[in-house]
């Protein structure tokens, strides 16, 4: 998988290079269900068309340049995952926008010229709460009417667990309760942060709330089970002692056993 790293000012620069493609575009953080049946609709279209797929995504998130509390905001991944991921998943191109306020203040009809009819999308694949352009104000009913005589659009039905959507939101609500629990319904897999046995949680990974947790530790192709003490956003203490390794750990969160 290639990776096209697109910003306002090198936009032109890709303008029609590209063979025709299907798109799925979103943020994307965290690659739950709803998001893996986006881009497996995507992949559908593509293998119909015989054409390559690509995802679009962006970072930072739109909510830290749009608030005012641009740190605050909790990321599920850090982009070398969600990389990965889309990697593992077959995606040909990932285009990953540099999101800022040339970015946000683009109208929606001109952001549909550049980034996707400029790309060469010929098919575009997104959720229905998908928005874009300034101050959100296009959505699926406008893409399509935009993009009407150079792509189709399809808009995948969102996912449910227990009569709820699941979201990228409802993850962070869940984490902040520590409801473990419903994360793995919601995913698709268990919860994953990576850590280093030196300097602790990794950059754009969230802890669940303070409490107990049963997790499993991945190091050097050996998986250990043990308990964490969360004791705040960035701290938690291991029943193992891991202190003396030198990777970074991927720790798994199996399930909630108590309060601090």
């Amino acid at each position: 998988m290639q990776t096209i790293h697109l910003t306002s000012q090198t936009m032109s620069q890709w303008q029609n290079q590209f063979q025709q493609q299907v798109l799925a575009i979103g943020f994307f953080d965290g690659l739950h269900k709803g998001h893996l049946s986006v881009i497996q609709e995507a992949k559908r279209l593509a293998g119909v068309y015989e054409v390559p797929v690509a995802v679009m995504s962006f970072f930072p998130h739109p909510k830290t340049i749009l608030t005012d509390l641009p740190n605050s905001f909790q990321y599920l991944m850090p982009l070398e995952d969600k990389q990965a991921l889309l990697a593992e998943l077959g995606i040909d191109t990932l285009f990953l926008v540099h999101f800022d306020r040339d970015i946000a203040s683009l109208p929606s009809a001109d952001f549909v010229q550049s980034f996707l009819i400029g790309l060469n999308a010929m098919h575009v694949v997104c959720g229905p709460d998908f928005h874009y352009g300034s101050r959100g104000s296009g959505c699926t009913h406008s893409l399509k009417k935009q993009g009407e005589g150079n792509f189709q659009v399809s808009v995948v039905e969102l996912m449910e667990y227990n009569g709820e959507k699941i979201s990228s939101t409802r993850i962070r609500q869940a984490l902040a309760k520590g409801n473990i629990s419903i994360l793995q319904k919601l995913l698709g897999k268990l919860y994953t942060v990576n850590w280093c046995p030196q300097n602790g949680l990794l950059p754009f990974y969230s802890l669940p709330a303070p409490g107990q947790y049963a997790v499993k530790l991945h190091y050097n192709n050996e998986i250990i089970s043990c308990n964490a003490r969360v004791l705040n956003e960035k701290e938690a203490k291991f029943t193992h002692d891991f202190n003396q390794w030198s990777q970074s750990i991927k720790i798994e969160w199996v399930r909630a056993i108590g309060t601090l």
